[in-house]
């Protein structure tokens, strides 16, 4: 019995949570060596939207950050998922000795590998995700006609 109540402990992702303090507020953050699961430990790693979008623009090639707040990422959170994507082994983080400092972000193998869950997600919200209430209305009506 505590041999399964200890195997349950490591299988459960917020059993061990690193806490961060930022101006006052605690963030939780992940140990991944401590998920089981290798669903569970991609998802915890890249299932956050920002995440995903962080990726799908590194698709083309390198970026700077700016780029990334263009698209509409938080500068504040933007800087600790770039860094958390780096130390994960997903970018890379090129920084060139010019005057201002020019830093890019490019994908890593590792990063490149994920490429095919990115479409079947495009895919899927094209199929199944209407944009608008219309296409919303255009979706229904053609579900109910199958």
């Amino acid at each position: 019995m505590g041999e399964q109540r200890k195997k349950f402990e490591y299988v459960s992702a917020w059993r061990r949570p690193h806490r961060h303090i930022q101006k006052g507020r605690t963030i939780m953050i992940q140990d991944l060596a401590y998920i089981v699961c290798p669903i569970q430990r991609a998802a915890t790693l890249v299932g956050d939207v920002s995440v995903i979008v962080i990726i799908r623009e590194l698709q083309n090639g390198p970026k700077r950050f700016g780029h990334f707040v263009d698209v509409g990422l938080n500068p504040r959170s933007l800087s600790k998922r770039l860094q958390r994507l780096v130390d994960e082994g997903i970018l890379t983080r090129t920084a060139y000795a010019e005057s201002p400092p020019r830093v890019e972000y490019a994908l890593t193998a590792k990063g490149k590998a994920l490429a095919p869950i990115l479409s079947a997600l495009q895919e899927f919200g094209e199929s199944w995700m209407p944009r608008t209430p219309w296409d919303r209305q255009i979706f229904e009506e053609e579900s109910r006609k199958s």
